[in-house]
């Protein structure tokens, strides 16, 4: 056998050691408290990504408020110059009490662990097993919209001027004004 050969691990091998771990050790307690969050934050202009932001939250009593959320969304709103709409709103939980792992790792498909918000609330992570804990994440994307040039120029629109109206008489003698001298017909 060469030092590079990969040595095969049979399926039923796993499971019953999984068996055995799970019943023997206490590396799958469950947590009863998550103090910290990650948080990716994603920027985007059209298909394009234009940055990404990495960070950690501290949340009390397993819950993200929405006041809380709404300070990172108006906190992080703005990057390189540009103001940026939040588009998007996730919560990856990895959400496995102890006795689901077996199921899990037989068929991972049944687990979904991404939630989508519409709006700005509280979002709850629930306690689960601990090492998975450091998984959990809060994940914001932001869009800006590029301005459109569109193919027909502006219409020019005519500047505002102020009109002065002008009041006609079809009198035979014009009246005399201040202004308005009239001639006669003898001083001609």
């Amino acid at each position: 056998m060469e030092a590079n050969e990969v040595i095969p691990i049979e399926e039923d091998d796993i499971v019953d050691n999984l068996d055995h771990i799970l019943e023997n050790s206490n590396i799958f307690q469950t947590n009863s408290n998550i103090d910290t969050l990650k948080c990716f934050i994603f920027y985007y202009e059209g298909k394009k990504m234009l940055n990404f932001k990495n960070y950690e939250i501290q949340i009390h009593e397993n819950r993200l408020t929405k006041k809380e959320l709404l300070a990172i969304v108006l906190k992080h709103n703005k990057v390189q110059h540009k103001s940026f709409d939040l588009t998007g709103i996730y919560k990856y939980e990895l959400e496995i009490q102890d006795k689901q792992i077996k199921e899990f790792c037989k068929n991972n498909k049944d687990f979904s662990f991404l939630s989508q918000y519409h709006t700005i609330q509280d979002i709850v992570f629930h306690p689960c097993v601990e090492i998975f804990n450091d998984n959990n994440s809060l994940l914001l994307f932001f869009s800006h919209k590029s301005p459109k040039h569109s193919e027909e120029p502006e219409k020019l629109k005519p500047k505002n001027k102020t009109q002065k109206r002008v009041k006609f008489t079809l009198d035979e003698k014009p009246k005399k004004t201040k202004t308005m001298k009239v001639m006669d017909e003898t001083n001609v």
